[in-house]
């Protein structure tokens, strides 16, 4: 078998390798864009209707249509989250999960129900809790005044994305924008004549209204009370307290008091809570206000939330605005609770040069307000503030992730009760993140050790290099394989010691610096032997390499880390004949040297 593993492993790095953000700003293959007039929407979406785990290179979807080799694809998970408990409004950490995480990937093929991929993943996707978007690749694109460009909502698996690289220059006189693109909110539902309610789980047949849609798949259109579930705001309760508003960049409002009838018992539903995460890594929609409770067949739905933009081009200019606002409830038509508004949305543009627009926002929604004009009845809470992230050369938009204010009521403009206390300041603003430093990718880092061309004793390989001061990170690829993420140094310089015994054979080592979530091409190969023992028989002592170089810790101030050789079989299974991201007939060598393996293998047979 040892001797199928190095035929194998040899000939076959070279087709399989991974691929980080390196895209850039896209190859602009689907050459300008100029929309008019009206409303277009740009983008694809289907699902992924099984897990792809790291190193896959192939996604399974619900449908191929519209999609073929060389096309750059978003693959996104955007909910899904190990749900906290109901009413838990501590902020719902990202890092480190799958939910949220931006992978860009190109296709190399299309077959019913697969697009394989140039390159394998970098991270695991979690199926049908995933979508897959095709991203247009243009080389100018242009919104007039009057036009508009926008994603399709989401509807519980697909939409609520606009992903779009352009080259060259994005003009926008018009708007681009997911406003209510995101997490759905609470449909609104007539109880009976109920009192007394108090659950955070209150059931839909004894007086809990629905709560709005967030991070946590599976329970939208089912939970009812005011209890939020992560970002996804709770519904009011008997007797008409109004919903809550929906969490992301802050936490969403909570809904007003119940009627007088009830005692106007402070039981609104309660705002959903903030998500953190980096907005270079992940993006998620805006959470879904919640329900108001009703039993007049006269209260509103909560509010939808915002949804997420990616946007990278060359520059932008133009007077029009980027908006990512969360939608707000229309007034209750009388004598019941109102909805909570949804969350403002996610928004990342990226520009090498200039940045200029009118605005770019992504501001919660404002409560529903309460049209009963003789009893005071609740409003519903503001949803919180959005995420933005711009980064570019220099930037002249204005910005905004106001939260949404409170609904009023008809009776005196009060909000009874309903939150947030302020739009502009406190837990339910959003966040703002501005560099005005142009985008690109960091330069290649250096592989140092082991010296290409060396033979390495093991046990184990110690692995140095260098990248450029001020890069946080490097990826590690083993054979064409992620091994490691590996923090820098200040000096940038890294270490990682791989522990245990490595197969023997050739291999190949590659690293690729990582900052502000892209990626620089890979660093030139280091290829390297690995032996069990040097050739005359005698066995140096372990960390040497049998060229004389030491595999000593590095200095202090330097990144380090350490871990298991990866299983690097599997994923280079997955490429055979594929030639993918490979020299011409690549593929084509590895398929013949594996049927010539496994022929000698047979022929050895008893």
């Amino acid at each position: 078998m040892r001797g199928f593993f190095l035929l194998f492993v040899i000939f076959a790095a070279d087709t399989v390798r991974a691929e980080p953000d390196t895209f850039g700003l896209g190859t602009g293959k689907d050459g300008y864009l100029r929309i008019d007039s009206g409303s277009r929407i740009v983008n694809r979406y289907v699902r992924l209707t099984a897990d792809a785990a790291v190193g896959a290179s192939e996604l399974s979807v619900s449908d191929i249509t519209g999609f073929a080799a060389g096309d750059l694809v978003l693959v996104h998970q955007s909910t899904g989250i190990a749900g906290p408990d109901s009413g838990n409004q501590r902020p719902v950490a990202l890092a480190g999960g799958r939910v949220g995480r931006i992978e860009y990937a190109r296709v190399a093929s299309v077959s019913p129900g697969v697009l394989r991929l140039s390159a394998p993943l970098l991270y695991a996707h979690t199926g049908n809790l995933s979508q897959v978007v095709w991203v247009p690749e243009y080389t100018e694109l242009e919104v007039r005044s009057g036009a508009t460009l926008r994603a399709a909502p989401w509807e519980g698996g697909l939409g609520g994305i606009l992903a779009v690289m352009v080259s060259g220059r994005l003009r926008n006189d018009g708007l681009i924008t997911v406003d209510g693109a995101g997490f759905r909110g609470g449909a609104f539902f007539s109880h009976g004549n109920l009192n007394s309610c108090t659950d955070l789980d209150e059931p839909a047949d004894r007086g809990g209204a629905y709560k709005g849609e967030g991070l946590v798949a599976g329970r939208f259109g089912t939970a009812s009370g005011r209890g939020n579930l992560a970002n996804g705001a709770g519904g009011g309760i008997c007797h008409n307290s109004g919903g809550g508003g929906g969490g992301h960049g802050g936490l969403g409002g909570k809904g007003g008091r119940s009627a007088p009838a009830d005692g106007e018992q402070d039981v609104g539903g309660m705002g959903g809570a903030p998500v953190v995460y980096l907005p270079y890594e992940y993006l998620v929609f805006g959470g879904g206000g919640g329900a108001g409770e009703g039993n007049n067949e006269e209260g509103s739905s909560g509010g939808a939330g915002g949804g997420l933009m990616l946007l990278r081009a060359t520059e932008v200019r133009g007077v029009g605005r980027f908006s990512a606002t969360g939608a707000t409830p229309p007034p209750t038509p009388g004598d019941d609770g109102a909805g909570g508004g949804g969350a403002g949305g996610a928004i990342s543009i990226r520009t090498v040069e200039e940045m200029e627009c009118g605005a770019v926002e992504a501001r919660g929604g404002a409560g529903g307000d309460n049209s009963e004009f003789v009893f005071p009845l609740a409003p519903g809470g503001g949803g919180a503030g959005g995420v933005v992230f711009l980064q570019g050369e220099s930037i002249t938009c204005s910005r905004s992730v106001l939260a949404g204010a409170p609904g009023r009521m008809a009776t005196d403009g009060g909000t009874h009760g309903a939150g947030p206390d302020s739009v502009d300041a406190g837990t339910a603003l959003g966040t703002a993140q501005v560099l005005s430093t142009p985008f690109s990718h960091p330069a290649s880092p250096v592989l140092t050790l082991p010296v290409d061309g060396s033979t390495v004793v093991g046990p184990g390989l110690r692995i140095e290099g260098q990248a450029r001061a001020g890069v946080p990170r490097v990826l590690l690829f083993f054979d064409g394989v992620l091994l490691s993420s590996v923090d820098t140094g200040a000096d940038g310089r890294f270490s990682y010691d791989v522990l245990g015994d490595l197969p023997p054979g050739l291999h190949e080592l590659r690293a690729s610096a990582e900052s502000l979530g892209v990626h620089s091409p890979p660093s030139a190969p280091v290829s390297f032997t690995a032996v069990d023992q040097v050739g005359d028989g005698g066995t140096p002592d372990a960390g040497t390499t049998a060229d004389g170089g030491t595999l000593d810790a590095g200095t202090s101030g330097e990144g380090s880390g350490g871990g298991q050789l990866p299983d690097v079989l599997e994923p280079l299974v997955l490429a055979v004949g594929c030639g993918c991201g490979s020299a011409p007939g690549a593929g084509l060598w590895t398929g013949a040297l594996l049927l010539a393996a496994v022929a000698m293998r047979r022929r050895r047979q008893p």
